[in-house]
């Protein structure tokens, strides 16, 4: 009887000990492949946001701009300088506002001049059809230009001033996470200017 026992265990053991090995084996081939690809799709999406820019510095997280005496918001991840040939080109914010269905991961341009030259979603779970039209171009060419002073509000009807964003249909929610990311990201990037001067 225990002999029926302890040999499935082993040969169970054995298995488990192979295959374990196997995996950790292909972790080690295609981690290195996979943190490059990362890497290159990060550099074309922060590109992408702020054209014109050859390089970008290291991310200052928020816990590190908190620390440097900046308050930047509670959706606030992190903050790149973008430059081009050495001189500054603007900044990319990473914000993670929560919408109908989690967090919407973004990425926000800022030149200089302080003004909104790119928005890119990078991930979110909003629902299909209805807050899932955040991540359309149309819908996110509304916040490029100069940031307003008042910064950024959803309206339900078509935008009467500066500043005003139209809703997505029946998605407000996902509308509203998206302009208080974007705001954060122009208020941060104010402060930090004024900070640097």
């Amino acid at each position: 009887m225990l002999k029926e026992i302890v040999k499935p265990a082993i040969v169970l053991f054995l298995v488990c000990f192979v295959i374990t090995g196997a995996l950790a084996v292909v972790n080690g081939v295609t981690k290195p492949i996979i943190d490059e690809r990362n890497k290159e799709a990060l550099q074309e999406s922060l590109s992408s946001v702020l054209p014109g820019t050859d390089e970008f510095g290291v991310a200052v997280s928020r816990d590190e701009l908190v620390s440097a005496g900046y308050h930047p918001g509670e959706r606030i991840r992190n903050l790149r300088k973008g430059i081009n040939k050495g001189k500054l080109v603007g900044y990319v914010v990473e914000v993670a506002s929560r919408g109908y269905g989690g967090n919407i991961s973004m990425l926000v341009g800022i030149d200089k001049d302080l003004t909104i030259v790119g928005v890119k979603i990078l991930s979110h779970n909003e629902t299909p059809g209805l807050g899932s039209k955040a991540d359309d171009d149309k819908y996110l060419e509304q916040y490029l230009g100069e940031i307003p002073e008042d910064l950024y509000r959803v309206v339900k009807k078509a935008p009467a001033v500066d500043g005003d964003i139209e809703a997505i249909a029946s998605a407000t929610v996902t509308s509203r996470a998206i302009a208080n990311g974007i705001s954060e990201a122009a208020e941060l990037v104010r402060d930090y200017i004024k900070g640097e001067e």
